[in-house]
Formats: structure tokens, sequence, C-alpha cells
């Protein structure tokens, strides 16, 4: 099975473009974070990323839905991967350092969780808001954009960029480069 990752920076488009390629039948796994942020906000929680173990929550569902892909697919993308988390943890903190350990270990329930065949850095478009579910800003959703391209560099990755365009132009790139 082949394995991609689409990231990005919050509001770049990558949840469109997740959608549209589990439209044309792709396999997907759907980002823990926004899912998790959701749940608790319907729990009545309206900050849950104030929660002390916030991350960790998104590392462990992150986990469960990588491990939840049928072995007999030919390819999956997920949207957003663990290492992710490590843009948003400081270092040097027990999370990061779970986070981290998840991300390189490679021993795991899955045959080599974290080895991804691909990474796709879907860029920001130029066009952006805030909802209750994303909170960051456009300099904020840079600034974030480059840790989670520093993350994976830093783990051995090379992650391709996404031009901003259509979701069609994007898409199809994206299928073209796998």
């Amino acid at each position: 099975m082949k394995r991609y990752v689409i990231t990005g920076g919050p509001g770049s488009g990558k949840s469109c473009v997740i959608l549209e390629l589990e439209l044309r039948k792709e396999w997907v796994t759907r980002e823990a974070a926004e899912d998790y942020i959701k749940l608790r906000q319907a729990h009545r929680i309206p900050k849950p990323w104030e929660e002390k173990d916030f991350q960790q929550k998104i590392l462990d569902l992150s986990i469960q839905r990588e491990s939840r892909v049928p072995r007999n697919i030919e390819r999956v993308f997920h949207d957003r991967s663990v290492i992710d988390g490590l843009a948003y943890e400081p270092e040097g903190t027990d999370i990061y350092t779970n986070i981290l350990r998840a991300a390189t270990q490679r021993e795991k329930r899955l045959d080599n969780l974290n080895s991804y065949d691909g990474i796709f850095m879907v860029e920001l478009l130029g066009e952006f808001e805030t909802t209750i579910t994303r909170r960051e800003d456009r300099k904020k959703a840079l600034e974030l954009q480059s840790k989670f391209d520093k993350a994976y560099r830093g783990l051995g990755y090379s992650p391709i960029y996404v031009p901003a365009g259509s979701l069609d132009e994007r898409v199809g790139f994206i299928l073209k480069n796998v």
C-alpha cells in the first residue's frame, strides 16, 4: 500500500482536496484535530485546544485512524499525519516527545506506520478566514506551514508543494505526482 500525506497551513484547502480525492474513490483518512475540536465543542467545550491533553488526544486519534486503513488497498491519502503535531507543541514537552516517538518508531501496530510514500504540502490560497475550528490568522497559518515543512524534512521527507489553483488543478497535480 502507498501512503500519502496531504498537509499545509490552516485554511490552505487541504480538507477540500481530501474530500475531492474521496469523491474520486480514493481511500482517505480525515484530519483528527478538526474532528476532535468539533466533538469537544458539541460537548460545550468552546476551546478544546486549551485542554492539557489536547495534542495527546489528537495523536491517539491519528494513530487510530491510520491503523484502520485496510491493508489490501492500493493507496491512501491522510489529511495530516502524526508528524504535523510537532508544529503545535513546544520541543522538550512530554507530548512533543510522544509525537516524535510515534513519528519515528518503526515497530508499530501497523507495519511501518510512519513510512509515507509522499508528503504533499498544500499552499495557502489568496483568501483566508478564521472559523470556530480554525482560529489561526493568515500570518500564523504561514508560520505553521513552515513548521510542518521543518518537521517533515527533519524526519527525512521532502514535501512536494501543491501550488494554489482550482480544486481540480490541485487534485490533478497530486494524482500526477503519486
